[in-house]
């Protein structure tokens, strides 16, 4: 049987208070409304960051074959898919918030959907915690003097926020930095510096 709603049991009486448990970023979408439910149990229930990391590692076996065959099969029935995602919750030391929530998307017949709601729940997540995040390419892995110096300039752009900083090395940029924060993207790699000049060699031969 379907709820009538995306409440279910534990997140129903939660529902009646969200307002003031609202997600800190405005979410919509049948999605939207899945998260906003999680992020408010989550969040009375205290299971925020144990919802989180259950939900990453989740979202990693979502891509495997045999799980998709599993969420779009036609073949097993909503509830058996929500009574199977259940068992394999609490054998995994899912918090309960997590597993209603997933009975609840595999009842109403929205796994399809699964991964899109935990991508926005670990976005959601990064606003709760008042993150930016940053991702920084170099040819060659920073040193402690470069990292600290690039972290005082990230700070201009972020207005207060706590900077969440992933390093990745690749030799093909050559030297110079790639920096990816929020919805800003700068590329200060030589390998761009050099394909902007081979293009403007090229349109004046």
């Amino acid at each position: 049987m379907q709820y009538s709603s995306f409440c279910f049991p534990l997140f129903r009486n939660m529902c009646i208070v969200a307002k003031s448990t609202q997600p800190p970023i405005s979410i919509f979408g049948i999605e939207g409304r899945y998260v906003s439910a999680l992020y408010s149990a989550a969040l009375q229930m205290k299971q925020m960051e144990q919802v989180e990391k259950h939900l990453q590692t989740l979202q990693k076996e979502l891509v495997k074959p045999k799980i998709i065959d599993f969420i779009e099969s036609s073949m097993i029935s909503a509830g058996d898919k929500a009574k199977l995602l259940k068992d394999v919750g609490e054998k995994a030391g899912m918090p309960p918030a997590a597993i209603n929530f997933l009975v609840v998307v595999a009842e109403n017949g929205r796994l399809k959907m699964l991964r899109r709601m935990i991508t926005l729940f670990s976005t959601v997540m990064v606003a709760h915690r008042n993150e930016a995040l940053c991702e920084v390419i170099t040819a060659k892995p920073l040193d402690e003097s470069t990292r600290k110096t690039l972290m005082e300039a990230l700070k201009k752009f972020v207005k207060g926020k706590n900077i969440t900083l992933t390093e990745k090395v690749d030799s093909s940029i050559i030297g110079g930095l790639i920096v990816g924060i929020e919805d800003k993207h700068i590329d200060m790699s030589i390998s761009r510096k050099v394909q902007m000049y081979t293009d403007i060699i090229k349109q004046s031969v």
